[in-house]
């Protein structure tokens, strides 16, 4: 009765630690943009353009899921034509994979970030990290607006 009782509990103890780990992190697929794309969009600029960057790790909260589907959904939405100009591109990249350590040093990052930054010829001129986005990502229309303007002034900067 007594073994029975402790293989219970042991059991249960691994379950709930199953649940907490597969629920509160998730391993992605490489699916992240690749190096090669981003380095011949900013070659192929013209102009200024703007690389919005979502640099994440290969495992993630909710949290860190939520921010990307989101902010992919409010650039895709509100700059398909900048986007179809190749004035604006948007780049999740998994800071774990090839190349990732050289981002997180060029933009100061070490967890889930979105980035915005200007390319001239494959030259950064100039970046900024959109930090309110992890304090508004459970205020849909709150994070919506930040995003969305905040792109809006750095394409016409």
């Amino acid at each position: 009765m007594k073994n029975k009782k402790i293989k219970l509990v042991i059991l249960t103890i691994c379950a709930v630690w199953a649940v907490i780990i597969s629920g509160c992190t998730k391993q992605v697929s490489s699916n992240s943009a690749n190096i090669n794309s981003i380095t011949s969009f900013a070659k192929d600029a013209n102009e200024d353009a703007v690389i919005a960057y979502y640099f994440h790790r290969s495992i993630r909260c909710a949290g860190c899921l939520k921010i990307e589907a989101n902010a992919k959904r409010v650039i895709e939405k509100n700059f398909a034509k900048e986007i179809a100009d190749k004035k604006l591109m948007w780049a999740p990249f998994n800071l774990d994979e090839p190349g990732g350590e050289e981002f997180a040093k060029e933009f100061d990052i070490s967890i889930g970030t979105l980035v915005l930054s200007k390319t001239k010829k494959d030259n950064q001129s100039e970046y900024k990290k959109l930090e309110k986005a992890w304090e508004l990502m459970h205020e849909r229309n709150a994070f919506d607006t930040y995003v969305k303007d905040e792109v809006k002034q750095f394409l016409n900067e």
